[in-house]
Order: C-alpha cells, then structure tokens, then sequence
C-alpha cells in the first residue's frame, strides 16, 4: 500500500504519537545516544524524511516525550491528593519518591538530558512544553494546603521548588552508566551506587521540616 500523507488533525495526532512511542522505546531499551532518525523510521511506517514534516530534531521528540510524562505524573499526584484524606510527612515524601521512582525514565530524562534537549528544540516546541507544565504548581501546592495547612505559603513554595531542585541533582548521582560505576569501583572496590528512592525519601524529609 502506497504511503499517505497525513491531511486531517487526527491522522497528523497518529503520526506523531506513533514517531513519539517509537521514540520512547528506544531511550527506554537503548538510551538517549541510540534514538536517532533512522532508527525512529525503522520502528514506524513512517520513512525518514518524512519525520522532518512533524520534527526537525530528535530532541523535539523528546519534548513531546516528556511533555506526556510529566502531564500523566501530575495527573496521577491529583488524584492521590483527591482521594487521600490525610498524610503524615513521612507517608507524603513517601509517596512522592514512590511516584518518581513509577515514572523513572522520564525524570532521568527530565534531569539529564534537559538541557541539550531544549537547546536543540525550536522555540515553538519548547514554548509549547513549558505551557503543558503550567498546572503543576497549582496541583502540587493544593496537596500541600490539604496535609499542612498550618504551614506558612512562603514554607510551601520554598518545599515544592526544592524538591524540584532536588530530584534534578539526585538523578544523576543515581542513575549512572557501566562505564562510570567501573570506574568508580577502580577508585573505591566498595562503592555502591546510591539508592534513589531511599536518598529521595530521606531529603525530601528534611525539606519538609518547616512545614
């Protein structure tokens, strides 16, 4: 069968959710450095050239990728806060290192690759990233009024942007290559790679100490 183009809103939606599924399961299997034009096309039925009508760089893509992700965690930290009655601190940094840890590949993501990905981005793309982010911190800042109301704006602010802050900079502390805990291992015969979950816990924990 002859390839068609994609005249209507909904076929162009199917080829680019089909270019961003085949997208993400190549970071997922191979890592970021393997997801290339090429390889995009070899898992779709879309040819190469062709990808360049819905992306002109693979990091496009991937803001569409991340863009889907970080919409479906901020949906499923609604309906928890929705649903949950209470929490105590330890049960709330528990649940949110627990739905990091759900939505792995995409903070890895988020936290390593970000910048060359919105470098590499039209400003369109990117503008329409930052716009599908909007509805976090109102979302985010609800959950906290509902388990510390007693706790002062100012103090929740300061806890959602660390808590930001932070899951950027432990990521990649985390979350390393072969090549890397090798070499860590040549330097100390002992060494571990850290726990994500356990260290996300534990500094979310100290951030909450004013709330």
């Amino acid at each position: 069968m002859a390839f068609q183009r994609a005249r209507t809103e909904e076929q162009i939606a199917s080829r680019q959710e089909e270019i961003i599924t085949a997208c993400d399961t190549i970071y997922r299997e191979k890592g970021y450095e393997a997801v290339h034009f090429k390889a995009v096309s070899k898992m779709t039925s879309i040819s190469r050239p062709t990808i360049y009508n819905y992306y002109k760089t693979k990091e496009e893509i991937f803001l569409d990728i991340l863009k889907r992700g970080f919409t479906n965690w901020t949906e499923e930290l609604k309906a928890h806060f929705a649903t949950t009655p209470k929490m105590t601190k330890e049960e709330f940094c528990a649940f949110l290192a627990d739905s990091l840890l759900k939505h792995e590949k995409y903070f890895e993501l988020l936290a390593v690759y970000i910048q060359p990905i919105e470098m590499n981005s039209s400003l369109e793309k990117l503008t329409a990233f930052k716009e599908s982010m909007q509805s976090f911190p109102g979302i985010f800042l609800e959950g906290l009024d509902k388990y510390f109301p007693d706790a002062k704006d100012e103090d929740k602010r300061k806890f959602m942007r660390y808590f930001i802050i932070s899951v950027h900079g432990i990521f990649p502390l985390t979350h390393l290559s072969k090549k890397q805990i090798q070499a860590s291992k040549k330097v100390n015969s002992e060494y571990k790679v850290p726990n994500f979950r356990q260290i996300c816990f534990d500094v979310l924990l100290l951030l909450m100490a004013n709330l």
